[in-house]
């Protein structure tokens, strides 16, 4: 049998995007070798996919011919396919479980077009194999495409989904807000919406992320059927107001940075008009949105904090030089579009290398708090 076909399709939009993407190749400071604390997050959204398929699959009446599987932000290195692969899965056993034939399944996997693609597409032979050596349980065609493009617009045909994952991605914006990217705001010793950061600084924030989940929403409610399901993980605030508690991950740039200026290693007003498009939102902002948009019904929502460690078994728990390596992995794309030769990323691991292990010492580190969501189409009546 023929193997299993890639197929690139671009969308028109995709020359808008705002290109938040993390370091790519396969080297010390890629993404791919630095995202332990993502697979963490990943294994939180597990239990949802399983969920989710026996939902979609409950017997052999109601599963489809075909069903399609999305990860939106999937990145790039060895997370990339362990949603799809956990989804795959759940589908043939709960099909061998329902005495059902294996549906023929469609996989797609989104980023923005700056993102590793060529590294995705390496590891897909091997996983298209896997696929094609359980043919002979009936496992059913595995189909894989590649979708970039940005996720706030559409991406996919019109009910074309079943399940649709999405981690630690949607506190991305599709771009910075307006007012701080024009200069009519400057959000001085900050470089997201902080704890000094001013009110209209935080709104202009908060007004971006409703924009950005509001489309996110309605593109996914059109390509999704009714039924269908969308498992999101993104990072999150505990309390409402932000200038209680800052943008807590993304405190760790921002201090590295104002340290690096601080010793004239960056140029202050250079500093002063970079703005990174994320924003980490509190449980009834998401909650807010999710009903006002109207698409889909909120079945589980769950806020926890990550373990306060990164790297491999190799790796000592809350490692410094580790932390660094994955700021610098999820940072230094952005950093170098805005700073170009004015930063030295060695200055910058060192910074941050001092910066962890001070927290650490002092105890006061902490893991990255999460919001993980299971939401579910609402059918048409």
């Amino acid at each position: 049998m023929a193997p299993s076909p890639l197929q690139l399709q671009v969308p028109a939009s995709a020359s808008a995007l705002h290109g938040a993407h993390m370091n790519g190749g396969e080297g010390d400071a890629s993404y791919a070798k630095n995202s332990t604390p993502q697979r963490r997050v990943q294994q939180r959204l597990a239990p949802l996919v399983e969920a989710a398929v026996a939902d979609v699959c409950r017997d052999a009446a109601s599963v489809p011919r075909s069903i399609g599987i999305a990860d939106l932000g999937c990145s790039s290195g060895p997370n990339t396919l362990f949603l799809v692969s956990a989804a795959v899965d759940a589908v043939r056993r709960r099909c061998a479980a329902a005495g059902a034939t294996c549906p023929e399944l469609h996989v797609f996997l989104n980023d923005l077009p700056d993102n590793d693609f060529n590294a995705v597409f390496r590891q897909l032979p091997e996983f298209l194999r896997r696929e094609q050596s359980r043919r002979e349980l009936d496992a059913g065609n595995v189909l894989v495409f590649g979708a970039p493009g940005s996720f706030f617009g559409r991406l996919f045909p019109a009910g074309s989904l079943h399940l649709v994952c999405s981690s630690f991605s949607l506190h991305w914006f599709s771009l910075v807000p307006r007012e701080l990217a024009h200069g009519e705001l400057v959000n001085r010793g900050n470089i997201c919406a902080g704890r000094t950061s001013s009110p209209a600084v935080i709104d202009a924030y908060t007004r971006q992320f409703s924009r950005d989940l509001t489309l996110f929403l309605e593109s996914r409610a059109v390509e999704v059927v009714a039924g269908g399901w969308v498992l999101v993980s993104l990072k999150r605030r505990s309390a409402r107001d932000p200038c209680s508690e800052g943008c807590a991950m993304y405190d760790h740039p921002n201090s590295i940075l104002n340290d690096m200026a601080s010793r004239g290693l960056l140029e202050a007003a250079k500093l002063d008009s970079y703005n990174i498009p994320a924003y980490e939102p509190c449980a009834e902002e998401v909650r807010g949105i999710v009903d006002a948009e109207g698409s889909f019904k909120i079945v589980g929502m769950e806020s926890y904090e990550t373990a306060a460690s990164v790297g491999t078994a190799a790796v000592t728990a809350c490692d410094p030089a580790g932390f660094a390596r994955t700021m610098r992995a999820v940072h230094e794309p952005m950093l170098a579009r805005h700073f170009g030769a004015g930063i030295n990323m060695d200055e910058f691991m060192s910074t941050a290398e001092g910066h962890f292990g001070r927290l650490i010492n002092e105890g006061t580190y902490r893991g990255a708090l999460v919001h993980v969501l299971s939401l579910r189409r609402k059918c048409k009546f």
